[in-house]
This record gives structure tokens, C-alpha cells and sequence, in this order.
């Protein structure tokens, strides 16, 4: 079964202070990525995957949409749901986010074509699918 990870992990720390050294336990933010899919008739495309702290998942993925003109006001959107395909391993469908409009058929996507290459990060952001990742 599929397990939720939460935004922060508790984790076993070492703290050094004026030279000694102590163990603790702390608190680390969770970055996982959420690919974002949407769905309109009986299309379905990927067209994102960005790192995030998870949570607010499908917060983002509106937001996301919104942000980038494919949704321009929210009665367009019919649900937002985490991964139910079980062509999917079990943990990862809490990193793939599906958008449902209320739409016949997919809008125009070319304005999230991406035509250039740059990033100060781990080479996540941009991927289209968590697959390209691996």
C-alpha cells in the first residue's frame, strides 16, 4: 500500500557544540516530485513535473495551471486527484497529481513547450514524467 510522505521527516542528528558532540532528533523539510497530469475527454497528458514539498499538492497543481494560462478560472477544473493507475508503482502515486477539466478534449499546451535548457538544481524540474527521471 501506497504511504503519503508528509512535509518534514524526523530524523537523527549530530550537534557539535564547543567541541562536543551530541546526538538529537530534528526535523527535515520532505522534497519529493509531483508530476502533473491533466485530463479532459478521454485525454490524458503529462505536463509537468517540478519538486515540492509535499502537502499542498493539488493547491500546486491548480496554481500551476492557473499560472501557466492553461486554466483561467477555477469552474474549469472538474476534481483534482492523486494516481489511481496501477500501471504506476504504489510510491510513487502520491507524486503524480491528475487534473480533471471540464473540457471535451485537451486545451492547446504548446505554451508549456520549453525550447531552452538551464537549472541550478538536481535536474528534476522540466523532466515530463517521472519515468525520465529514473
Amino acid at each position: 500500500m501506497a504511504v503519503r510522505v508528509g512535509s518534514k521527516v524526523r530524523v537523527r542528528t549530530t550537534i557539535v557544540e564547543q567541541g562536543r558532540a551530541r546526538q538529537r532528533l530534528d526535523y527535515l523539510a520532505t522534497e519529493e516530485p509531483l508530476e502533473i497530469r491533466l485530463q479532459a475527454g478521454n485525454q490524458t497528458q503529462t505536463v509537468a513535473v517540478t519538486m515540492r514539498t509535499p502537502g499542498a499538492d493539488f493547491e500546486l497543481a491548480a496554481g500551476f495551471l492557473y499560472g501557466e494560462g492553461v486554466v483561467s478560472e477555477r469552474e474549469l477544473i472538474h476534481h483534482i486527484s492523486y494516481c489511481v493507475d496501477s500501471a504506476v508503482d504504489a510510491e510513487q502515486r502520491y507524486n503524480i497529481v491528475t487534473v480533471g477539466l471540464h473540457l471535451s478534449r485537451l486545451p492547446d499546451l504548446a505554451s508549456l513547450e520549453r525550447h531552452f535548457y538551464t537549472t541550478s538544481a538536481c535536474g528534476v524540474c522540466g523532466k515530463t514524467s517521472l519515468e525520465a527521471i529514473e
